[in-house]
């Protein structure tokens, strides 16, 4: 089983198209009209009042007919997929086709979707063909528009701007496309559709998003925002993204070749993606091998060093105390930042963490221990550069991945910290208290016992096995009391971890407009290390500083994904040293204990020993290691 069914979005619809598959399924096709409210028939073969061209009504006409050719297709005995896609509306079908909902609710997704683009301000899109994305972006660089982006991402020399109507049929930029060589085509749209002009409809329609039930996805499906795969549960932000984030199709398609994919059947009416898909054979994008440029091979025979950054749960009172009176190059760093911490908050930042009489208290006041844990991990970093220890890649969990970003040069410390401090104090104006419990299980128990877990999220998803299985779940304190109770009496263990949060859950999405709102403050630019996230289970798209405001989002709201990036991004650990720079050394008791000595993690910090003994043992490993 090697098929990929794609399919496509708006573009694809005709006058005539279902014409053969409503006789077929006459049970959906009266649903959908109970649905809709008109005759989905009449729509799609006779369009008699000329609304198929309408947003509102071509998405749910496309949607219906795309999934029953799907339907029609497997009743005849076709292949099955192995892995499915869809071209911006089409994701819906794929999902469709995946199992993640039912044909009704899908329809009613695409209804609401379509009804809210339609109420968007007035946009404009326009194909640039004949020049590659590059040039495009030194086009719209040297113009005075700021309010368009790069929309569809469809092949090496295919592109689609969005933005305001006005600076889309500006002449300049049509002029400047044809000065460059490239063909410059309006399309028949009235929105500016994956831009950030979406941004309203994309708030309004993750509201109506949060009250749908998404089912575990049977097939692997490709998201238009990342990419890469979706996660099996957990994933309807990524809906919500789409909506105003680039489809990165020529990506998603090169990415899947590169993977041994060969077989592609359109699924739905036209044949757009199916020349696409020609054209991306012929002159794929590289996604094999690719390495930042100024992150060069380590030395041949040497392990490459990655640093390992932990989020909250992680930190304990008075964490890297000694290190600080000891270690010039990491006091220097703490001081700077606790510098910045006081001049938000009027207090020291070091005497809060250092505090003396913090022993013995909970340690879990976010508007501390956030901006502490970030200052932690990059005091650590400089006092190792102060040695000579640099990394070959970084790699973040939850909150360590605003530290692992900012040590790469995606965002500066002045930036990253104070994203950190604002989103503390969002969390605790806006946000209600909760916590986190690890299970020392395996993560297929929590699908398996909805009865137990209802509404208590799956946060973070580690190692799956029943003996050396973990993860994090997240919800109300009084919900993870009755749950570790429960487990308890099982004989499962549990650790409630400090934190007085429900991260990576909705619990938090009432700060998420001004969440990414922070994010777009933020000065992103183009990492200068690779960077291995859990939010993507995987290296940090490419891309990603140029949508900083919803990876920041993702980072504390989307489920960390810890085992699934360990197996992606190192299948043969026998090549690299992990560094673990989380204040307790959470990651070295993970990988010793779920992953095997292969990977081989060596701690900056532990609770339990001196930081100085510690820090002398992690450089003799490094030393020896490279």
């Amino acid at each position: 089983m090697t098929a990929v069914y794609v399919f496509p979005g708006q573009g694809s619809q005709r006058k005539g198209m279902g014409k053969d598959l409503f006789p077929r399924f006459p049970d959906l096709t009266a649903q959908a009209d109970e649905i809709l409210g008109y005759s989905l028939r009449e729509l799609c073969l006779e369009d008699p009042d000329r609304l198929l061209g309408r947003t509102e009504y071509t998405q749910p006409a496309l949607y219906a007919v795309s999934a029953l050719h799907h339907l029609d297709r497997v009743a005849a005995g076709a292949e099955p997929p192995a892995v499915v896609a869809g071209h911006s509306l089409g994701e819906y079908t794929a999902l469709f086709a995946a199992g993640a909902f039912d044909f009704a609710t899908g329809l009613d997704l695409v209804r609401t979707r379509g009804e809210l683009m339609s109420r968007a301000p007035k946009g404009a899109m326009a194909a640039v063909v004949g020049l590659d994305l590059e040039r495009v972006r030194e086009i719209l660089a040297g113009l005075p528009y700021r309010n368009i982006d790069i929309a569809n991402i469809n092949a090496r020399r295919q592109c689609v701007l969005s933005g305001l109507y006005e600076e889309i049929h500006a002449p300049e930029l049509r002029a400047a496309c044809a000065e460059a060589g490239g063909t410059f085509v309006p399309l028949k749209v009235s929105a500016a559709f994956h831009s950030r002009c979406m941004t309203g409809v994309e708030e309004e329609f993750a509201r109506h998003v949060a009250g749908v039930e998404f089912r575990e996805l049977r097939l692997p499906v490709v998201a238009n925002c990342t990419a890469r795969f979706y996660p099996p549960t957990g994933y309807a932000d990524l809906l919500t993204r789409q909506i105003s984030s680039p489809v990165r199709w020529y990506e998603s398609l090169s990415w899947l070749m590169s993977r041994g994919h060969r077989d592609f059947h359109e699924i739905g009416p036209g044949n757009v993606l199916t020349r696409l898909t020609e054209k991306i054979r012929q002159d794929p994008f590289p996604v094999r091998g690719k390495r930042t440029p100024t992150a060069p091979d380590p030395s041949p025979g040497r392990s490459r060093i990655v640093f390992m950054y932990g989020g909250q749960g992680t930190q304990y009172p008075r964490m890297g105390r000694e290190l600080y009176d000891e270690n010039p190059a990491f006091r220097a760093a703490m001081d700077r930042c606790s510098a910045l911490y006081e001049a938000a908050h009027g207090t020291s930042l070091v005497a809060a963490v250092h505090d003396e009489a913090r022993p013995g208290r909970d340690f879990d006041d976010i508007l501390v221990t956030h901006a502490a844990l970030y200052s932690v991990g990059w005091s650590l970093t400089e006092a190792l550069r102060d040695e000579g220890v640099r990394p070959d890649a970084v790699l973040g969990h939850s909150l360590g991945e605003y530290v692992a970003a900012t040590v790469a040069g995606a965002m500066s410390l002045e930036d990253g910290l104070d994203l950190v401090m604002k989103q503390a104090h969002l969390l605790a104006q806006r946000c209600r208290g909760g916590g986190m419990l690890a299970v020392l299980a395996d993560p297929g128990l929590h699908r398996e016992r909805p009865a137990l877990f209802g509404d208590v999220a799956l946060a973070g998803v580690g190692r799956s096995g029943r003996a050396t299985g973990h993860f994090v779940v997240s919800g109300t304190a009084e919900r993870l009391a009755e749950v570790r109770a429960a487990l308890d009496a099982e004989g499962v263990t549990t650790v409630r971890l400090p934190v007085g949060h429900a991260f990576h859950s909705a619990h938090l999405d009432a700060i998420r407009h001004e969440c990414r709102g922070m994010g777009r403050a933020v000065a992103a630019r183009p990492p200068g290390l690779p960077v291995h996230s859990c939010v993507h289970a995987g290296p940090l798209p490419h891309d990603a500083w140029e949508r900083w405001d919803a990876y920041c989002w993702d980072v504390i709201r989307g489920p960390a994904r810890f085992g699934e990036l360990m197996t992606r991004s190192f299948p043969t650990p026998e090549g690299h040293h992990f560094v673990d720079l989380s204040p307790g050394g959470s990651f070295v008791s993970l990988l010793a204990h779920g992953y095997g000595p292969a990977y081989r993690a060596t701690a900056a910090l532990s609770r339990f020993t001196p930081d100085t003994v510690s820090m002398r043992r992690l450089l003799e490993e490094l030393r020896r290691a490279v």
